[in-house]
């Protein structure tokens, strides 16, 4: 079973958890599997307030990204 960011997982009080994450820079909008304007925006906003993900000094790089590189080339990002 896959999990996308799309999906809701878990609904709070009128809450969807994973909007909540994208929000809180937690997650990331996985734009292949989702046009929701929503996440893209809550991303954005968390990518330039520098929250979670966004927020340290290292290079960011997407899952999907990751798993394409070599031994070598993830090496790099260590």
């Amino acid at each position: 079973m896959t999990i996308r960011v799309d999906d809701p997982l878990v609904i709070l009080p009128d809450m969807f958890l994973n909007r909540e994450l994208v929000r809180r820079g937690l997650a990331w909008h996985y734009k292949e599997y989702s046009d929701d304007k929503r996440l893209a925006d809550d991303e954005n906003n968390a990518r330039l307030k520098k929250l979670g993900l966004w927020g340290g000094s290292h290079k960011v790089i997407a899952p999907w990204d990751w798993r394409k590189l070599s031994k070598v080339e993830r090496d790099e990002y260590r």
